[in-house]
């Protein structure tokens, strides 16, 4: 009988939000290891040698199987657990292959969109470096774009619920957690500019929670103020 699964993550990590949504919603036992990134825990010798070679997160760990990288990961749930086939739509190659299409899209483009303006704009100040307000811009400004496009092609302009059509899958989940990102920077994703982005994003909360919220407490409590959040419950302690 093999070991319990157990998830290496921390909820800054926008893969590893998706991927712990996954598991939760899917009812998939697993064993809680969170990493401190603020502190380079990922980045240990000791993580490296004992949990995942990249010195990432998320990771997962059965017995002596690591696995890294969160698609690889949830393709991997989806043929070792009982898991419904609408979230990686293991019937349907079609739908299967859109799935794929917009996970190879979102890397360098959603992804790097959001990340580098998160990275410029909030981390650097807090790691003591300045932020030059032209630069600031220009990210910004990728950014607009790339959510622009979502918005308009990849939703379709309200044409389609979610991504790949008329089914909710991971693809979905995963961009969400990455466009969340943006709101500790000050950036607001569901302008009125983008109407069927905040419906969509409203209803992968929907289809999600109450895990969606869990995972992203620590991402609600750093968002400024002018943006609006959901109310989620405050923590016991």
């Amino acid at each position: 009988m093999a070991g319990k699964l157990k998830l290496y993550y921390d909820f800054m990590s926008q893969p590893s939000r998706a991927l712990y949504i996954f598991l939760s919603k899917n009812g998939i036992p697993f064993e809680r290891c969170p990493v401190a990134l603020r502190k380079f825990e990922q980045k240990s010798p000791e993580y490296k040698k004992n949990v995942n070679r990249f010195g990432k997160v998320p990771c997962i760990v059965e017995d002596d199987f690591h696995l890294a990288e969160s698609v690889a990961i949830v393709r991997y749930i989806c043929q070792k657990y009982d898991v419904p086939s609408y979230w990686y739509q293991t019937n349907n190659s079609i739908g299967q292959a859109r799935i794929d299409e917009y996970l190879s899209y979102q890397h360098l483009n959603i992804r790097a969109d959001v990340s580098l303006y998160f990275f410029y704009v909030w981390l650097n100040p807090l790691t003591g470096k300045s932020v030059d307000q032209e630069k600031a811009a220009r990210l910004r400004a990728r950014l607009d774009k790339g959510l622009n496009f979502f918005e308009q092609v990849l939703l379709n302009n309200g044409n389609k619920p979610f991504l790949t059509g008329d089914q909710f899958t991971y693809a979905d989940l995963s961009a969400a957690c990455e466009i969340e990102q943006a709101k500790i920077a000050g950036y607001n994703p569901c302008s009125s500019d983008r109407p069927h982005l905040s419906n969509w994003m409203a209803a992968v909360r929907e289809r999600t929670n109450p895990f969606y919220d869990e995972a992203h407490k620590l991402v609600y409590r750093l968002t400024p103020e002018h943006i609006p959040t959901p109310a989620v419950p405050a923590d016991d302690d």
